[in-house]
Parts: C-alpha cells; sequence; structure tokens
C-alpha cells in the first residue's frame, strides 16, 4: 500500500513539473505616410531558438492588430522576425485585401514572457516606391 502511494506521488510530481511559458498578447497600430493602413497583417516568425514557436499572422484593419482576435492568440516569448505587408482594401477579384501599396518591410523584435504589449509599427516612406 505504501507503495502505491509512493508510486502515485512520483508520478504526479514528475507531471507537475514546469509548463509551457505565458504566452504575450500583442496589439497595436501600422502606419504608412502618416495614416493607418487600411488593410494588411503583420507576421511574427520565431527564431530557431523558441522551442514549438510557430509562426503567428495577425489581420490589420483600419490600422490596428490584436492577437486576442485570433484563436492562436499570443507569442512564446524569444526573439522574432516581424513582416509587415499593407494594401488598400479595395477588394478585387483574387486579391481580398485589395492592392499592394508598399513593399513589404522586415524587422526583429524580442517578444518578453507573459503579460499583453502594444507595439506600433511606422511603415518608411521608401517602402512604397
Amino acid at each position: 500500500m505504501n507503495r502505491c502511494i509512493l508510486m502515485l506521488g512520483l508520478v504526479l510530481l514528475v507531471g507537475c513539473g514546469p509548463g509551457k511559458p505565458a504566452l504575450t498578447e500583442i496589439s497595436g497600430t501600422v502606419t504608412f505616410k502618416g495614416k493607418p493602413i487600411p488593410a494588411g497583417d503583420v507576421s511574427f516568425t520565431p527564431d530557431a531558438s523558441i522551442a514549438g514557436g510557430q509562426l503567428r499572422m495577425y489581420m490589420v484593419k483600419e490600422g490596428k492588430f490584436n492577437s486576442e482576435d485570433t484563436p492562436e492568440n499570443g507569442l512564446l516569448p524569444g526573439k522574432y522576425k516581424v513582416r509587415i505587408n499593407g494594401y488598400d482594401g479595395v477588394q478585387i477579384p483574387m486579391y481580398f485585401s485589395g492592392k499592394q501599396i508598399f513593399n513589404a518591410i522586415e524587422q526583429t523584435m524580442d517578444i518578453e514572457p507573459g503579460g499583453k504589449i502594444t507595439k506600433d509599427f511606422v511603415v518608411p516612406d521608401a517602402a512604397g516606391q
């Protein structure tokens, strides 16, 4: 009997190890030439060192995005490559978000564990050429 209790305790102890780090919710804005972009997306590609990290893409509408608006909300902590695409928002055949208004831009960003952060992206005017 004591042996069974000891084994059960060990199983429970092993199963209660540290879990995944808390996800960080992110929201913010994207502007181009001083105005919110009508439509677009912000994608976060994790550095290979983030175990279990997956690409996350958040849609931009009227210049705003929010990870809480998606089923796979939040990012694991670590370093990410951020890619931003912007469109005019006028639907045309085969292009739901409309015409591209600037060339995609990329940058890196570090995400700290847990909580909520706001990140505002300003697309340089040169990206529109």
